[in-house]
């Protein structure tokens, strides 16, 4: 039964981020793929080839990632844990605080540490980028700012943001030394990753519409989630990422056309619909959708974005 309504997966410029930043963002879609039985099962191959392309590419750029992960960026990411960790613990005693004005900021803080999903067992772009947000929109409200010293947290939030603000300095610095590096195999395998990204993203949202059984909403929520972290990314470094769709889509079309890749002079829309086999699936669940016979080409990205994953996001 055909949903017009049906959930979409928005649309990324991914032509925009550079090699090391494009890789933390399709790793986590992998792992979504991988752990969501309704989209392996609904997009059988497409979905392997997705995964397979996305592994080839994080072994191709495997060089470089070892630069990335050196001993010195992990001790960064230590102190910076350490720093998360006693302001986490500090704004969960101020909530039994007999003041309880300062208990209610307290509890502000810690609900703002709830809303950016502040883990130190994230990857290393989305803990910086997450902590550099909270940190923004705490510095934002002045009358938190006003009661941190009498509360004796402003140390804490100080030593966190000097420590994620060094951290991503770090970070920048280590992949600015690989862009060299990025040649040659690592451009192929991410050509051939962005093709399998998009035959993902069209395959997802034309079995979306057409079975209408809302199977794969929540596979979809958890893509644009990703997505939309992606897109705050861009943003930041000064470019328009379009707007994205998790919610509902007019005509099967979402609305969010893939930015031109400025190296061909074309792009391609996620959304579109390629046709589809009235077949089961891999493992006979539905429809699968085919691969397009003749997918976008992406052009060789290069070094991708600058090279420069998040250290801008201090």
């Amino acid at each position: 039964m055909i949903n017009l309504n049906a959930k979409q997966i928005a649309s990324l410029d991914y032509t925009r981020l550079d090699n090391a930043t494009l890789l933390s963002a399709v790793d986590l879609m992998s792992q979504h793929v991988q752990h969501s039985a309704v989209a392996r099962q609904k997009l059988g191959t497409i979905a392997d080839a997705f995964v397979g392309a996305t592994t080839a590419y994080d072994v191709a750029y495997n060089p470089s990632q070892k630069d990335l992960l050196t001993d010195v960026l992990k001790n960064l990411d230590d102190n910076r844990d350490k720093a998360q960790t006693a302001w986490h613990e500090n704004i969960l005693a101020g909530q039994r605080s007999p003041n309880e004005q300062k208990a209610m900021i307290a509890r502000q803080l810690v609900q703002f540490y709830k809303d950016y999903h502040l883990d130190t067992a994230d990857e290393y772009m989305k803990q910086t980028t997450n902590i550099s947000q909270m940190i923004q929109t705490i510095e934002g409200n002045a009358t938190i700012m006003a009661a941190l010293p009498t509360m004796g947290l402003d140390d804490y939030l100080t030593d966190l943001k000097q420590k994620n603000e060094a951290f991503a300095a770090k970070m920048a610095e280590r992949t600015a030394g690989t862009v060299g590096q990025e040649k040659g195999v690592v451009a192929a395998a991410r050509t051939e990753m962005e093709k399998a990204l998009r035959n993902l993203i069209r395959a997802t949202n034309v079995v979306s519409i057409y079975e209408g059984d809302g199977g794969l909403d929540s596979f979809i929520d958890t893509m644009n989630a990703e997505i939309e972290h992606f897109k705050d990314i861009l943003a930041r470094k000064g470019y328009s990422s379009g707007s994205s769709n998790s919610g509902t889509t007019n005509g099967g079309n979402s609305g969010t056309t893939e930015p031109t890749d400025p190296g061909t002079g074309t792009g391609s829309n996620e959304n579109d619909n390629p046709s589809t086999d009235s077949g089961q699936g891999e493992n006979g669940g539905g429809t699968t959708p085919t691969t397009p016979t003749n997918p976008d080409t992406p052009s060789d990205p290069g070094t991708g974005g600058g090279g420069d994953d998040d250290g801008d996001e201090g």
